[in-house]
Formats: C-alpha cells, structure tokens, sequence
C-alpha cells in the first residue's frame, strides 16, 4: 500500500510536484492526486508529469471528475461523458491509477451529493450503466480505470448493489474507489468489520485505490446524525480494513481526505503507519524499493 492525502499534496506543475518531495518524505508517503487541471493539460505536459513522478517513485494515486453524470439536459450529460473520456485518457497518459467519479443525481441542483428518491429507482441504474458504458467506450486506456466511489445519495452505496452494477456492466476498465466509511448506513454502524469483510468478498478484486475516513455517531441530535472523524477516533475498524488491503497490490493508493490542517493529517498518517506496523504490513515510501513484510496478523 502507498499512503497520500488527498488535498495535502495535488502538485499542479512540475515545480510543485518536486517541491512536494521533502513533505512526502517527512510523513512517509508515496502516492498524490493528479493535477486539478488534467483535463486541460497537453498530451506532452500529461506525459512528462507522469514521466517526474515516476522517476521520483511517487504513485499518481487518483484523479477527479467530480461533475454529476445524471443531469437532466441531455446535451449537458453528452458532454460532461466526453469531458471524462478526456481526463481518463490524460490520466492514462500520466499513469494514474484511476480516475474517480461518482453516480451523481437528479437532482434539480445538479450537485453530485444531492439525494433524489430517482437515484434508488431501477431505472436511474440502467441510466447510469448506459452513462458508465458510454465513457468507456472504445478507451484504450493501458493503467487508468474508471474508478466509481460509493455515496449514500444514491443506489450505489452498499456493497452488494454496488457488486451487482459493477457485474452489469462487466467491463475491464471499470473500477471501485473503496471510500468504506461512505458504505457505512445505521446498521452497519454497530459491527463495521462484517460491512468491511462483505465488501471484499463481493469487490475485493474491483479496488483499485482506498480512502481512509473513520466515522461517529454524533448522539447529541435528535436524529441520525455521522460524522467524519480522524482515524481511530470512530467505530470503523481499519484492524480488518488494513489486513484486506495490506494483502492486495503492493502499490495500491491509500489516501486520507477532508481534513482541515497539515496537523490533522499529520495525527492520521501516524496513527496509520503504527497500525500497519502493528499488523505486519509497511506503506511503501517513497524511493524504499521493495517493501519490507513480516508475517500478517489474521483477520
């Protein structure tokens, strides 16, 4: 596994990606998000980025297009696909692991988060299948997936509606961004590791990067109220979650998000490279070579 943070370090140019190193090192991380401007970015600029990187051992983890795929305007949905199509084949240029994108809305607000009792129906999933096949169609991408991340706004959400789009649509491009605090519902809240070993089971072999958020049950309020917290401080167990992950790709991006400050970052890489240790697994660091491995502890 590599470990990044997801806002912590996006080097827009090569400046910035080179500069990036010293920080990196510190906390002892290995994979960034690709450059906010990837779809702008010449061929040859994309080229020569992924080119640095590489020479720096620093994994191009993920890329964004955060855009809503389900507007209602057909013209707008047409070229929201095309404005994908490029940015996976940029990102593919760059050697990035995938590119991640979310099922999006109905909304009429047009925002990616928004809910709408639509984004449940069986008719918004053939949509968005035939969305999701329309991006893929005829890429030839060689690194880069279409790397699809769970939301509770629409179906796409727990682990086995999520397996049961990903097997309808079959296709060796598309991949899961595994955010498993966003697969967490009231249920699942009370025994995380069963949500956490179903999620493998059913899509083990469709993760092509993580993200590591922990999440609490804020009972002051009236109502159902999860928050995101700092690793360790909620209910998500990363004991199970490392050991599934540890045991997948050696280069596999591993990226904290959402966080307000370097410090806070700073509290999350800690306590995850102590719980890696704990485990027998390392993140590989930047410039380590082949990563050292003792015996795993079981799930």
């Amino acid at each position: 596994m590599r470990l990044g943070g997801a806002s912590l370090h996006r080097p827009e140019n090569l400046a910035e990606l080179n500069a990036a190193v010293e920080q990196l090192d510190v906390y002892g991380l290995s994979t960034i998000v690709a450059p906010y401007r990837l779809g702008e970015m010449p061929d040859d600029e994309a080229l020569e980025y992924g080119q640095r990187a590489a020479e720096l051992d620093i994994l191009l983890g993920e890329a964004h297009y955060l855009m809503n795929l389900m507007v209602a305007d057909d013209e707008v949905r047409a070229q929201r696909i095309e404005d994908l199509r490029t940015v996976l084949r940029k990102a593919d240029l760059m050697g990035c692991y995938g590119v991640i994108s979310f099922a999006g809305t109905t909304h009429a607000s047009d925002s990616i988060s928004a809910p709408h009792p639509d984004n449940f129906t069986a008719a918004y999933r053939a949509r968005f299948r035939d969305v999701v096949l329309r991006v893929l169609d005829g890429l030839d991408l060689q690194v880069t997936k279409l790397a699809l991340e769970a939301n509770s706004n629409t179906f796409f959400y727990l682990p086995e509606d999520v397996a049961a789009f990903m097997e309808a649509v079959d296709h060796p491009h598309l991949g899961l961004h595994l955010d498993q605090m966003n697969m967490v519902d009231q249920f699942s809240y009370y025994d995380t590791t069963t949500l956490i070993d179903t999620t493998f089971e059913l899509l083990g072999d469709r993760v092509v990067g993580a993200h590591f958020k922990d999440i609490r049950l804020d009972w002051s309020h009236n109502f159902l109220r999860l928050d995101e917290v700092l690793v360790g401080d909620g209910v998500l167990d990363f004991t199970t979650l490392l050991n599934h992950l540890g045991r997948m790709d050696r280069d596999l991006p591993c990226l904290c998000e959402h966080l307000d400050s370097e410090g806070d970052y700073a509290i999350n890489f800690a306590r995850l490279h102590r719980l890696a240790d704990e485990l027998g697994y390392d993140f590989v660091r930047r410039g380590a070579g082949a990563p050292t491995t003792k015996e795993p502890a079981d799930v």
